[in-house]
Order: C-alpha cells, then sequence, then structure tokens
C-alpha cells in the first residue's frame, strides 16, 4: 500500500507496536497507571491480562518509557523457555550479563548479585515478561524464588507478568499458591468501546499526516469499529486491508463497500451500517472538508448515551 496515494506522509496503521502513535484508550491508561503505582508501592508481582491483539506488548513498551531514566529494567518479549536455565540466561542476556558456558547456578548466584547490588544502591530491578503464560512451573517457581530477594527497604526484584488470560488457570494451580499470593496488583486489559475504536482509527490517520475526513467514510467508521469488536490489532488489520482495497480499486476514500469487504476478508463479521454509533466530540480541522471527530478524553462520553452520535465530514467530492 502507498500511504501517499491518500495523502499520508507514512503508513497509519502499525503492523508491530509503535509507542509514537500510542492511542490513550481508557482502559490502556488505566492499566498503565496501575502498574506504575504498584511497581512505586514496592509490589513483587504484577500481572497484566489481556486478550490477543488488546495491546499487551505495545503497553509494555510504553511501561519502559514511563519508567525513570535510571531504572534497570528488563524486557522478556516471549515466556517459551525450555527450562529454568534458559529463563536465568535470557534475564542474563538482556541485562548485558555474562552468561556464555555458565552453568544454572552459576546464572543463578551472577543474577543474584545483580539484584543484591543494584538493590544495595537503591535500585530495584524490574523484570517485565511479555507472553508470561507460556511459563511453566518451573520458569515461575524460579521467578518466585528471585522475588525472595527482599530487605526492609523492599523487593530487590520486581515482576511483571504480562499474559493472555489462560495464565490464571496456570496460577490456580496448588503449586502457584505461593506465587499467587504474591500477586498484590491483577490487571485486565480490555478492548475499545465504539467510541475509542472510532477515535482510534481517526488518531492514527492524524499521526500520519493525514485528514481523516478525506479518508474514512462515517459508516466506514462504524463498521470497523464493531466489526473488529474494538480489538486494536484488528483495528489495525481491517483499516489496512480497507486502504489496499480502495487503492487497487483507483479511489482515495474508504466507504462503506471497502470496509465491508475489508471485515469480510479478515474473516470478521460487519454490523448494519444504520445502527447507531458512539462518538466523541466534533471539531473544525480548518479543512474545506469541514469538522471530523476528534480526540477526546476517553472518560468523556458514555456509551449508552443517546445524545452522542458520530459526525463525520461529507465524502469530498
Amino acid at each position: 500500500m502507498d500511504s501517499s496515494h491518500f495523502g499520508l506522509t507514512h503508513r497509519p496503521f502499525p503492523a508491530t507496536p509503535d509507542t509514537s502513535c500510542y492511542y490513550p484508550a481508557t482502559s490502556h491508561e488505566r492499566a498503565l497507571a496501575r502498574l506504575m503505582e504498584g511497581l512505586a508501592e514496592g509490589e513483587g508481582f504484577l500481572l497484566l491480562t489481556g486478550e490477543p491483539g488488546t495491546g499487551k506488548t505495545l503497553l509494555c513498551h510504553c511501561l519502559l518509557d514511563r519508567l525513570d531514566a535510571g531504572a534497570c529494567a528488563s524486557l522478556l518479549t516471549q515466556g517459551h523457555f525450555r527450562d529454568r536455565a534458559a529463563l536465568l540466561e535470557a534475564i542474563l542476556y538482556d541485562l548485558s550479563l555474562p552468561h556464555e558456558g555458565r552453568g544454572e547456578q552459576e546464572m543463578r548466584l551472577a543474577l543474584t548479585d545483580h539484584l543484591l547490588a543494584g538493590f544495595a544502591q537503591g535500585k530495584a530491578t524490574i523484570l517485565i515478561i511479555d507472553e508470561a503464560h507460556l511459563l511453566g512451573p518451573e520458569q515461575l517457581e524460579e521467578l518466585r524464588l528471585l522475588g525472595n530477594l527482599e530487605a526492609r527497604a523492599g523487593k530487590a526484584l520486581q515482576v511483571v507478568l504480562v499474559a493472555q488470560p489462560s495464565i490464571r488457570e496456570t496460577l490456580k494451580r496448588p503449586k502457584q499458591a505461593s506465587l499467587r499470593q504474591r500477586l498484590a496488583v491483577r490487571i485486565e486489559l480490555e478492548p475499545l468501546g465504539v467510541q475509542e475504536a472510532a477515535d482510534y482509527l481517526l488518531h492514527h490517520v492524524r499521526r500520519a499526516g493525514g485528514r481523516p475526513g478525506e479518508v474514512l467514510a462515517e459508516e466506514a467508521l462504524e463498521l470497523l469499529a464493531r466489526g473488529t469488536g474494538g480489538v486494536p490489532r484488528l483495528l489495525n488489520q481491517s483499516a489496512r486491508q480497507a486502504m489496499a482495497l480502495v487503492q487497487e480499486a483507483g479511489a482515495t476514500f474508504i466507504d462503506v463497500e471497502a470496509a465491508m469487504e475489508a471485515l469480510a476478508v479478515l474473516g470478521l463479521e460487519g454490523p448494519a451500517a444504520a445502527e447507531e454509533v458512539v462518538a466523541p466530540a466534533v471539531m473544525d480541522t480548518g479543512s474545506d472538508s469541514g469538522p471530523i471527530l476528534c480526540d477526546t478524553e476517553p472518560d468523556v462520553a458514555a456509551e449508552d448515551d443517546p445524545s452522542c452520535r458520530i459526525f463525520v465530514a461529507p465524502r469530498p467530492a
């Protein structure tokens, strides 16, 4: 897809997590705030869960960006390790510590020394593990034991587990009782509501240098917002698919037909275009195409308020 075909400076709907175009949805902002609060309070274990595509990986990177510049933090992008040694090796590698040629116990002692040395300087090490639902019982037990390194001042290691909801079943097992009791912070990441899903799409068009009213029709916004269930990954995929279909047809505007076809290609069921959609406030962008849906604070309009409706500029001639 050629972004310039739509008057954009770059691709508007990233296929990989990109903090530069992060949309501050209500659920995401609350999750980040609660994680930051839990870390500041010295909690040893924090759990963030969410269905696939809801933006968990992006939040991992956003969390890293919001930590103090001097914080010692590590991000493991996946939780599949063959054994405890592999987990320890991955942590040491991400912390830029020696690990090659070391046995399991050597790596454990090296990591312990690092954690205690940092803690002696008043710094806890923060370990974020994405895809943590892939961790096995042995790896979870290893993390629990490492989390026992503490003093009166707090924890030497703070662990943020980021996972799909299936991790709850793992944590219910009797052998995980001790770790389960340590999870003082538990957060569930939700999909975007209809209002925010629509604004999410327009936000990304703006970030790409475009004018939303010249790219997306009101009905197309509705279809994509509802048809994807507000899942950010699906919103990105469906919008990219719709743009590709429109460009292939030689047009520059995503209408109802393009949105419906994009949803069909992805195997998603598009709702009726006549169905009402809740929307944020309207603002004038100064363009000839008139007012478009604007970014608002996520809690401004309630989704069950019938007085709130989407208003987008008419299709340009």
